[in-house]
């Protein structure tokens, strides 16, 4: 999985049923073995990622995410793909909603940090916390 680090994404059958992310670059040697295993029913790589911002997997963290980007950023971000499922509402005043699901906020709030001023997070509250004390109005341009 590629975000801001390269991460392996494995599971060691012998410790739990869970896919868990590794740091491809701490991973300091690995040896292969004659084993394998069978994934669980309907288990795709992309669908594991999406549960996902970047690569951080937090179950705690995982459900809707709502950012409202103010008219005058709305075309700009209605170019992004900020999330594989994500879906653009544009409203009547010229204001986007996207929405998606997934976790990783700290990596949510150092994307939405470029934006500035001009991005508002309206779910979850624990992100729009994290952030609101952070939306500067100072940046010459947008990403």
């Amino acid at each position: 999985m590629l975000g801001h680090r390269t991460y392996l994404a494995a599971r060691d059958p012998s410790k739990a049923d869970e896919i868990r992310n590794f740091r491809i670059d701490l991973i300091h040697e690995a040896e292969t073995v004659n084993e394998s295993f069978a994934m669980k029913e309907g288990f795709t790589i992309s669908n594991y990622a999406a549960q996902a911002f970047g690569v951080w997997q937090d179950p705690e963290q995982y459900g809707e995410v709502i950012w409202r980007f103010v008219p005058d950023a709305a075309e700009r971000a209605a170019g992004f793909q900020f999330h594989p499922k994500q879906v653009q509402e544009h409203e009547e005043d010229g204001s986007l909603i996207v929405r998606f699901h997934a976790a990783g906020w700290l990596e949510m709030a150092w994307h939405l940090y470029q934006w500035g001023d001009k991005v508002e997070v309206i779910a979850p509250e624990a992100l729009r916390k994290m952030v609101e004390h952070y939306r500067r109005p100072d940046f010459a341009a947008m990403p």
